[in-house]
């Protein structure tokens, strides 16, 4: 198992840094990968990384390609996100920096504004299909 340990059924992907909340930070299941909602949060430091939403964008899409790198698959395995945004008239800059996360396909995805338990601008989750080889 690469990333991670079973528990039961599942796979709990790890990628370095502590959660200090309780839930794993992915999950594989059969031939998906289930991404945790990801914040533009420093794992190690707990520090928030970028003031920007397209600085903040960027920390979460590679903290996701961390994560699904360390399941054996990576962004272009992504077939849904859902984003989560604090405040959506931001929605042209975040796509703007999501879109060059994934030049070669666009996964669905759902964006809804919400009220975050911390002050950033987004988080995203993520959905991948990496069939076991």
């Amino acid at each position: 198992m690469t990333g991670g340990k079973s528990v039961d059924k599942f796979e709990v992907i790890t990628a370095g840094g502590p959660v200090n909340v309780p839930l794993s930070p992915a999950l594989r299941a059969g031939d998906y990968i289930f991404v945790s909602g990801q914040v533009p949060v420093n794992p190690e430091t707990g520090e928030i990384i970028g003031r920007t939403v397209e600085e903040q964008t960027e920390a979460v899409l590679r903290r996701i390609d961390t994560i699904l790198q360390a399941a054996g698959c990576s962004l272009k395995d992504v077939v849904k996100t859902s984003v989560f945004m604090t405040d959506i008239k931001q929605f042209d800059r975040m796509n703007a920096t999501y879109r060059t996360f994934f030049p070669h396909h666009l996964p669905a995805r759902s964006c809804i504004e919400i009220k975050l338990a911390i002050d950033v601008a987004l988080e995203i989750e993520a959905i991948a299909y990496a069939p076991r080889k």
